[in-house]
């Protein structure tokens, strides 16, 4: 007798969705998810700055229109917003053994 698997409805896929979007939440509250938060910002304030001066890059229209608006500042920005965020209630993570 031949089974078939269900396909998830879209309440599944959305339950998973808030589930793993907590998860990143509650990671990127502890130690391990701050200096992995510094790294990553810190990378991304030395980095982009230097990007929108590379010349073969600038042929590409969205990179021109960020330069125009000032995106390296905005996404600099951004990233200083990663890197200095707190969250109102940390949670800790808990890792059910059974």
């Amino acid at each position: 007798m031949r089974t078939t698997k269900e396909m998830p409805s879209f309440q599944q896929v959305g339950d998973r969705i808030v589930v793993a979007v907590d998860e990143i939440e509650a990671f990127l509250a502890s130690d391990a998810g701050r200096r992995l938060r510094r790294v990553f910002a810190t990378g991304i304030v030395l980095t982009v700055p230097l990007l929108f001066r590379i010349p073969g890059l600038r042929r590409y229209p969205l990179l021109r229109w960020l330069e125009l608006i000032g995106g390296a500042a905005l996404i600099v920005k951004l990233a200083e917003a990663l890197r200095d965020w707190e969250p109102d209630h940390p949670q800790p993570i808990v890792i059910e053994a059974e």
